[in-house]
């Protein structure tokens, strides 16, 4: 095995004052005082604050780890004493904390961007092909944390695999020899890896060493192999370098498949992870007619009835048929890569006023798309169309959302949220809420007929964007906006009267000019194609 312990031609340089850092979760920005010691004090999307220190060592480019109070936690990937190196090679400027062997367990990288653009970037990352990233992206733990030790060892091996290593394990032998792309070189003494290749491998080397509670890996399979891994402990032919597919999917994502349902009872039969389920043209569903009845969900593994889905233990996914104050609501669980959709003139309903039509909790990377979603009679209390707990990149995009109990949407903690090209109207409370949520976007779409308190109001949240939307129509004495934090417009149309405009002075007016008219019932208003079946 070549040594890859230490880094050499790299030209080493001092932390600078109000320089930022980014370590996939949290921005820091450096303090220094005259004796060049450093106290990073970071932020994470969700205002909370992280601290810790940079003792300066006589060596340049050198620091080591320290805090204020021994006890205090450490929020990067070390302990006290630990070398911190400054690096600048190869057009790559970070920070990497140290282990006694010299690996690399902790990454902060240099940027310019304040939090919301870092964590952009993360999702955009996340996005793209593991092979990709491996050689063209610094990684970080909390990108990493995404991977199972065997997914991480695959990753560490495929950097190595890339240059031709000839590996002595014979399963690596198997596995890389099965791919196209491989080709071993005669000495491992002649393979060079860049700067980027070089600390990725060794920030996946320890991770691996790091227990998954640790390091904040949960275990979506609930203790099976993936497809891929499975494959590999097999000997069989995978489709998995560096633990994911070529074109970037996941392994669960090979599992999928598109279905196409006309009934309630098909619709909850097929739900599930990594597919996409199709209601078909002119199918009106409404999941009352099945949550209701206690049998098609008790003896079923994957459904539970009348349980609190927040305390459902694991990572399988789970339908849940909550207790409402009049009836029955469909929550799903640790859901992931799950696409409804309808296929035209297609709507799902629900008859309790106090239910959701859909409740997600701790599930990622849902679209709903082009259907029409309501309640056959409005009520007050607790009901809404869309609700959230704990969910991450959920997409809502050309549907109508309509005459729910409460908001159209009322999320909490959801992470990358989109609502594109869709309508929300005839809500009894207001138009949605929003709790402690980071980047959401709404994009292109109307709001109007809603009453009967403040509209749209947001707590603690942390990107929260509206980009040519209309707002007409609603109830004039109903305030409109109330957000405790940064809030922007974008070319929105807003019609609603100038003294209940609400809490404005958090809104960010950026690109296009934002249109305020005193009467929500202009007479310029007019139809534009939003919402389901839009050609």
């Amino acid at each position: 095995m070549m040594c890859l312990c230490a880094l050499t031609g790299v030209r080493a340089q001092v932390v600078k004052n109000g320089t930022k850092w980014w370590d996939g979760s949290v921005l820091y920005t450096a303090t220094v005082d005259k004796d060049g010691d450093v106290v990073m004090r970071g932020v994470n999307a969700l205002d909370d604050h992280y601290k810790f220190s940079l003792s300066k060592g006589e060596a340049a480019g050198m620091y080591y780890l320290t805090k204020e109070n021994p006890d205090d936690y450490m929020p990067v990937r070390g302990i006290m004493g630990d070398k911190v190196q400054l690096v600048n090679k190869e057009g790559m400027n970070f920070l990497a904390v140290r282990k006694k062997n010299n690996d690399a367990s902790h990454i902060l990288v240099m940027t310019p961007d304040n939090v919301q653009q870092c964590v952009e970037q993360e999702v955009k990352a996340e996005q793209e092909p593991v092979s990709d990233m491996l050689a063209n992206w610094l990684m970080n733990t909390v990108y990493l944390s995404h991977y199972s030790k065997d997914e991480l060892r695959l990753m560490r091996n495929e950097i190595l695999a890339r240059h031709g290593w000839k590996f002595q394990a014979k399963d690596l032998q198997d596995y890389f020899s099965k791919k196209a792309w491989y080709r071993p070189v005669e000495s491992n003494a002649k393979i060079r890896l860049s700067i980027i290749e070089e600390t990725n491998l060794q920030l996946i080397r320890s991770e691996e060493q790091i227990p998954d509670d640790e390091r904040g890996y949960v275990d979506y399979t609930s203790g099976e192999y993936t497809k891929g891994l499975r494959e590999l402990v097999d000997g069989q032919e995978s489709d998995f370098p560096g633990g994911l597919a070529d074109d970037g999917r996941g392994p669960d994502e090979l599992d999928g498949g598109v279905y196409t349902v006309r009934n309630e009872e098909e619709f909850l039969a097929l739900l599930g992870n990594n597919r996409t389920v199709i209601i078909g043209e002119n199918v009106h569903l409404n999941l009352s007619r099945v949550l209701e009845n206690e049998k098609m969900f008790k003896g079923y593994p994957d459904r539970k009835w009348c349980v609190d889905p927040t305390e459902i233990q694991g990572m399988k996914p789970i339908m849940v048929s909550e207790s409402e104050s009049d009836g029955q609501q469909l929550v799903l669980v640790n859901f992931q890569n799950l696409t409804i959709k309808g296929a035209g003139h297609s709507s799902v309903e629900v008859d309790p006023r106090y239910a959701f039509v859909f409740r997600f909790v701790n599930c990622s990377n849902i679209v709903i798309e082009n259907l029409t979603m309501g309640h056959t009679e409005g009520g007050f209390c607790s009901g809404g169309v869309i609700g959230a707990n704990v969910a991450s990149h959920l997409t809502i995009k050309n549907c109508d959302l309509y005459g729910c109990g409460t908001y159209g949407l009322d999320l909490w903690e959801t992470y990358d949220f989109k609502l594109i090209n869709s309508n929300i109207h005839d809500c009894t409370y207001g138009i949605m809420q929003l709790n402690k949520c980071t980047l959401t976007a709404f994009e292109h779409c109307d709001f109007f007929n809603n009453r009967e308190y403040t509209l749209i109001e947001g707590w603690g949240c942390n990107g929260v964007k509206f980009e040519d939307c209309r707002i007409f129509a609603n109830w004039g004495d109903a305030d409109l906006f109330n957000f405790d934090t940064l809030f922007v417009l974008n070319g929105c149309k807003i019609y609603h009267p100038k003294e209940h405009l609400g809490k404005l002075d958090n809104c960010k007016q950026t690109g296009a000019k934002t249109k305020f008219v005193d009467n929500p019932l202009d007479t310029s208003i007019e139809a534009r194609k939003i919402g389901p079946d839009q050609q």
